[in-house]
């Protein structure tokens, strides 16, 4: 399998359609300063100490925005950090109730809604 990327819709004060590489060995969405600059993304609160897949360690900031991916849609935490690429984190992917589908190298529903209140 090779990487899955997929198009997803990113809401705060205002939205942007991003490619993001669906990272399953990342807790949490990551967008670059730039990105949560352009949609408005307030880092709100302290900053958090996370590993990057090559070991390295840095501080993010965070903030709540939507994610949008076809029809669905879920609020999630998004970390700004440096990043080369978006990423997809698991915990966005549940909210949305999505999986990766490995053979065929796409995004598939898990469930027949996204949030159940």
């Amino acid at each position: 399998m090779g990487h899955v990327h997929e198009n997803v819709e990113l809401i705060a004060e205002k939205s942007a359609r991003v490619r993001m590489l669906v990272d399953t060995g990342a807790t949490f969405s990551v967008i670059p300063k730039t990105l949560a600059d352009a949609i408005g993304v307030k880092p709100r609160g302290g900053r958090y100490t996370v590993t990057l897949a090559d070991g390295r360690r840095v501080r993010c900031a965070s903030d709540i925005v939507r994610f949008r991916i076809g029809k669905r849609e879920a609020p999630g935490v998004i970390l700004i950090g440096s990043v080369a690429e978006p990423l997809l984190g698991v915990e966005t992917l549940e909210g949305l109730g999505l999986a990766v589908d490995p053979r065929r190298g796409r995004l598939i529903p898990t469930r027949g809604y996204t949030i159940r209140l």
